[in-house]
């Protein structure tokens, strides 16, 4: 071979080396949100050129912080094959019991480590129930989302409980330019990412949502990895209570409702499927700046609120159907390699 055609292969090998069917794919995910976050932003700044302004852009952030704190713990179940629809009432009821505390003056420290500590034992026993008795975790959180929401209605007596003071460093705080609210979600992506993608513990949360059965019989404790991420999901549905409670200055009943079916929605458009074993907190996180990005730009385009869960439901409805088109296109390469 001569010295030119040895230049012209070895940048072809660089190419391939890099661009491996595992990048590939996270590229024809990521790259499709990359382009609506830039198309909208630019559509909206078009019309109010307050959009992008630092002021909005903060602000987009700091509203997408509880969706994007409940995402990574939704992302560890929806990779592991399990769902929790009662993270939205969850929420609800960290907040109602948030504002209560810091009604009876309870320290910081102790009002989170409280709220965290629910949402654990709220995801320990939705674990519990799922590994040992079997039961369906769509049936079990839904019928969980129902109760959450009653006793936070009851306790707050359905109306909201300001909060005079308390959980100011929620409001104020920043760091860096950032506001708390939203260093505690990139805080959280951190923590996940590396955990879900650099871990034995994730490794295992992926090979239990690919096939249950299989890594079972490979070795790993398969009822514990499950409990795990149930308490992991808890865990984070407390602390978003937390940061809700006060970014809005109130324990709102109401708070949580429909954040369960719009984070899901998040983690699809991020390219996780339903079906478990695959998903990224890298995608999750692109799929809640999304959502963000919609939101606010549906508001700088004067369109009407009733629109907003029209919207959702069809950015839902769309991501189904892609991430159900990618794995059929992926099983019919398979049958034809066999």
């Amino acid at each position: 071979m001569s010295a030119t055609q040895t230049q012209v292969v070895l940048p072809t090998t660089a190419r391939r080396k890099w661009l491996t069917p595992a990048v590939r794919e996270h590229l024809q995910v990521y790259l499709p949100l990359l382009v609506i976050v830039i198309a909208l932003s630019a559509l909206a700044s078009s019309r109010n050129g307050a959009f992008l302004s630092t002021m909005n852009l903060e602000r987009m952030l700091v509203a997408s912080s509880v969706l994007g704190i409940l995402a990574v713990g939704q992302t560890f179940l929806l990779v592991g094959g399990q769902l929790d629809l009662s993270v939205g009432s969850l929420v609800s009821l960290g907040s109602v019991l948030t504002a209560k505390l810091v009604a009876g003056e309870v320290p910081d420290v102790v009002i989170v480590l409280v709220a965290v500590l629910v949402g654990a034992a709220s995801g320990a026993l939705w674990g519990l129930l799922v590994s040992l008795l079997r039961v369906p975790p769509f049936i079990l959180t839904l019928g969980g989302l129902a109760v959450f929401a009653s006793i936070a209605l009851t306790v707050a007596k359905s109306t909201p409980i300001p909060l005079p003071t308390g959980l100011d460093w929620l409001q104020t705080g920043s760091f860096l330019g950032l506001r708390t609210p939203t260093l505690i979600w990139l805080l959280c992506v951190i923590v996940g990412g590396v955990l879900l993608h650099f871990t034995r513990f994730g490794r295992n949360v992926f090979a239990l949502g690919a096939n249950e059965e299989a890594a079972f019989l490979s070795g790993i404790a398969t009822t514990r990895t499950k409990i795990a991420i149930f308490v992991l999901n808890g865990t984070l549905a407390g602390l978003a209570a937390v940061v809700i409670t006060g970014r809005v200055g109130a324990g709102d009943p109401r708070a949580g409702i429909g954040l369960e079916l719009v984070v899901i929605a998040a983690i699809v458009l991020g390219g996780a499927s339903l079906a478990g074993g695959r998903g990224s907190i890298l995608g999750s996180l692109l799929g809640v700046l999304v959502l963000g990005v919609v939101t606010s730009s549906l508001t700088f385009l004067s369109v009407p609120d009733s629109y907003d869960q029209f919207v959702f439901g069809a950015i839902l409805i769309a991501a189904v159907s892609v991430t159900a088109g990618a794995d059929f296109r992926r099983r019919r390469k398979v049958q034809r390699r066999a």
